[in-house]
């Protein structure tokens, strides 16, 4: 039992002291017997499920799951992101619903089995004290097999004896059936976090939860107990009330508030000015590191933040329960500027500290925090201004040789065919960008004594993935192996770049991704992907012999500037 469970359980039992030691009948300490078997009933629910599936959630894990486990299983939702974009966040909490009572009628708690889902998250968590990796696996396939006909959702999983066992089996399964999710980001289209987080019809308003506690007082004054009775009874039923009120508050994980916390604090208060956070590629960053480890990462930054951000200077901190990566900030005495210095020092004392980089926005109200947040993020990673080229955008581009081309094409084909998408005719890879430039003659006689210098390469590709674009189509990417060789490019063209007063990409050789084009995707695609051919363009590899000068000259316009061949 841990102490927050102890001082949740004790605040009750010791007020249920006070009623068996009061000096009066059986009749007169039914009411107050029953409205406190009522707010428990209540305090539980709210401490322990989580509001929108009404599974258990992070802290039902520490109070109510055995530690010994016979098995587990980790499911995991694909791209609930852009699902969230196709249907709409409400459709998509009833579909997460739905899927939870799936779960939890086929694993219940009569039987030794536990269902949780963390908050804001995409993966549910079952344990059972019953039964074995395998007999978990095989009640799961079934309700996996019909996903695609049941349900808008569709969710991989794996079992195991431990979170790693299950996680591993997860990734192999996602690997097999869907395309890997990469996302790029454009100013002012961000529709991951909710507009108001903290607003969920499903929470109890302050005056539900507060209507008992002033029922049970108002039959403890009918008692007409001794003035130092009454106030000794009544004082306990408000230290109970302040405890469940601070635990309930509390997002398990984090200890930082919750939507029911953001809807009772915040709607009498006057906000100056808010933040709102954003963990970049949390997603990834599971697959990589692993939930538990991402889980402490988030529990770090939470720290961090309440520390730089304390409730007694007029700051109330919250963790989204529609993205858990997301924190919002709110002050009722900083001003914007402020509220904005603060974060930039925290920010700037936190890089490079934890597993995954963050960005922020404020704003006076979250319309503007948004704008902000994805100015500060664009400042961090690529961003092309596509509506208006200047002229000076240049990529550096490699294409198959013709003998190569008809085998990358047919799966271009095979696989759009299979989504309902369109094949990209113009198959290639880019491997750097030079932007700003003003000298197009002294580029382009570097970029040919440079191409003199390089042998033919082979490059081989691998796996599917899915680039959303928020308010765009998106595209398939198939991805290519990153070589040595490859990444030596990609560096030797960045440094001609700068040393032409240019700019490349922003970001370092082990973070670029390399990879061709080849499907565009159908407007608003769901997330109903779902085929074992997603990975059969392992294996295939093709020849370079020469690289070409690309300049932008509109939104999906680029014209040959030249082309070098190697030595």
């Amino acid at each position: 039992m841990d102490n927050e469970q102890k001082v949740f359980l004790q605040a009750f039992r010791e007020l249920e002291v006070l009623f068996e030691t009061l000096l009066v009948d059986d009749a007169q300490l039914q009411p107050l017997k029953s409205i406190l078997s009522g707010i428990l009933k209540n305090a539980k629910n709210l401490a322990l499920y989580d509001s929108v599936t009404h599974a258990l959630n992070a802290r039902a894990e520490r109070w109510l799951i055995p530690v010994e486990r016979k098995g587990m299983a980790k499911a995991d939702i694909y791209d609930m992101r852009q699902a969230n974009k196709v249907y709409g966040a409400a459709a998509v909490d009833l579909e997460l619903h739905k899927l939870a009572f799936q779960f939890m009628t086929i694993f219940t708690a009569d039987k030794g089995d536990f269902v949780r889902r963390s908050p804001g998250s995409d993966e549910f968590r079952i344990v059972s004290t019953t039964k074995t990796p395998s007999e978990i696996k095989r009640l799961l396939l079934k309700l996996y097999a019909t996903q695609e006909r049941d349900s808008l959702l569709t969710w991989d999983f794996g079992v195991g004896m431990t979170e790693t066992e299950a996680e591993n089996q997860l990734q192999k399964q996602r690997r097999t059936f869907r395309p890997i999710v990469i996302r790029q980001t454009i100013l002012e289209s961000h529709t991951e976090i909710p507009e108001r987080m903290e607003e969920n019809n499903l929470h109890q308003s302050w005056h539900e939860f507060n209507m008992p506690y002033e029922r049970l007082i108002d039959k403890i004054h009918a008692l007409k107990l001794p003035v130092n009775v009454e106030r000794q009874v009544i004082e306990q039923v408000r230290v109970t009330q302040s405890v469940v009120e601070g635990i309930v508050t509390r997002e398990p994980l984090t200890a930082t508030l919750n939507g029911l916390g953001a809807r009772w604090y915040l709607e009498e208060k006057t906000v100056q000015c808010l933040a709102l956070t954003d963990m970049l590629n949390m997603h990834e960053g599971n697959a990589r590191y692993g939930s538990a480890a991402i889980d402490q990462d988030l529990k770090r930054f939470s720290n961090m933040l309440v520390k730089h951000f304390p409730k007694d200077a007029g700051f109330l901190l919250f963790r989204s329960e529609r993205a858990g990566d997301e924190f919002k900030i709110t002050s009722t005495i900083d001003d914007p500027t402020q509220l904005e210095h603060r974060l930039r020092t925290a920010w700037n004392t936190d890089r490079n500290c934890g597993l995954l980089a963050w960005n922020y926005g404020v704003g006076r109200n979250v319309g503007e925090a948004h704008v902000d947040l994805y100015r500060n993020r664009l400042k961090e990673t690529e961003t092309m201004n596509l509506a208006a080229p200047d002229g000076k955008a240049t990529f550096i581009i490699v294409r198959p040789d013709s003998d190569d081309y008809p085998k990358i094409f047919k799966l271009s084909e095979d696989t759009a065919r299979l989504i309902n998408g369109a094949p990209i005719m113009d198959l290639h890879l880019t491997i750097q960008a030079i932007r700003q430039v003003e000298d197009f003659s002294a580029l382009r006689e570097r970029l040919a004594d440079y191409a003199k210098t390089l042998p033919p390469i082979e490059i081989k590709v691998g796996g599917i993935a899915r680039m959303n674009v928020h308010n765009q189509q998106g595209r398939l990417w198939l991805l290519a192996e990153r070589s040595a060789a490859l990444e030596k490019i990609y560096n030797d063209l960045a440094q001609i770049a700068r040393e032409l007063g240019c700019d490349p990409y922003p970001y370092k050789s082990n973070d670029w991704l390399p990879h061709i084009k080849i499907v565009d995707l159908p407007e608003n695609l769901s997330p109903q992907i779902k085929d074992p051919t997603f990975g059969s363009g392992k294996g295939i590899a093709f020849t370079v012999r020469s690289f070409e000068w690309t300049v932008q000259k509109g939104l999906e316009r680029w014209d040959l500037l030249d082309q070098f061949p190697f030595s």
